[in-house]
């Protein structure tokens, strides 16, 4: 046996007696944390405090990490690509802390004003951005796009979504408040969103699968907004959003404007249109009023 040999084999041998004492240690912390939450289950229920819990379900949330869940941004999208830009850089922003990016291009049926940027250009600025997946709905409803990031969403098996027009952007600074929702009935819930000088208000845009929900026109037939979404339409049908409400039921919903209005913790939204011109903003106006059912 030459000495290459046996250093190999004393190598190979040190690595196996490593990975076996790191595989003991591990099984002996997870028996450890059970034996503290059963444990701390026992006194509990022999106290009377709070709600008993399961053993198996508490160990697993406890080992689990805050990038357990897969999560996707939908972005209605057009011409704004500065406030593309800005979305996807600003700081602390939401491209390092979600999975997907949903970026539905193109402006609605009927509109004939000229875009301001060259629709290519945004093409050029998401190839830093690897997560953002581009497709390009020019001409097509509301609706229709808006459903794009729906359809996505469920075909990639996310476990939440949220969504976004360009002229806005999000802070996501702590994503542990998913480990309370996942388990929740509800599939909407609250982001806090500011308006400069405006307003600050809970807004419907966190959601959560299974994405079986999708847009429809409302009843007067006269357009829809973030929330017309609805799992079946009927007589009896109910909005996606009124789920969100009962989150307010364990943290109440504040007055308008108060600086406190109450969303998941961790998660904000900011409504800016400063990078959009005068003229931009007013031919997005006439169009709006004109073209209710866009």
């Amino acid at each position: 046996m030459t000495l290459r040999t046996s250093l190999n084999k004393g190598k190979t041998a040190t690595e196996s007696c490593t990975k076996y004492a790191m595989l003991v240690c591990t099984e002996l912390l997870i028996l450890f944390q059970v034996s503290i939450i059963t444990l701390t289950t026992g006194l509990m229920q022999s106290s009377g405090i709070g709600t008993p819990l399961n053993t198996k379900s508490s160990c697993f949330q406890l080992l689990k990490s805050d990038n357990t869940y897969k999560i996707g941004v939908g972005i209605n999208y057009y011409d704004d690509l500065h406030g593309l830009a800005y979305m996807l850089m600003a700081k602390p922003g939401f491209y390092d802390q979600v999975d997907k990016i949903y970026l539905i291009d193109g402006r609605y049926k009927g509109r004939e004003d000229l875009p301001q940027y060259n629709p290519d250009d945004v093409k050029q600025l998401i190839k830093d951005y690897p997560k953002v997946q581009y497709y390009n709905m020019n001409g097509y409803s509301q609706i229709d796009k808006r459903n794009t990031y729906w359809d996505c969403a469920e075909a990639d098996d996310l476990d939440f979504m949220i969504v976004l027009d360009s002229d806005e952007y999000l802070h996501i600074t702590d994503k542990t408040v998913l480990h309370q929702l996942i388990d929740r009935e509800a599939k909407c819930f609250p982001i806090k969103q500011h308006q400069q000088d405006i307003c600050s208000m809970s807004r419907p845009r966190l959601f959560k699968k299974p994405f079986t929900f999708r847009h429809r026109e409302n009843r007067n037939g006269n357009g829809i907004s973030h929330g017309s979404l609805y799992e079946d339409y009927g007589e009896s049908d109910k909005e996606i959003i009124a789920q969100m409400y009962f989150w307010f039921k364990d943290h109440p919903k504040r007055e308008i404007n108060t600086g406190n209005q109450t969303g998941i913790p961790g998660f904000e939204m900011y409504h800016d249109k400063q990078f959009r011109n005068k003229e931009r903003i007013i031919a997005d106006r006439v169009y709006y009023d004109e073209t209710p059912n866009r």
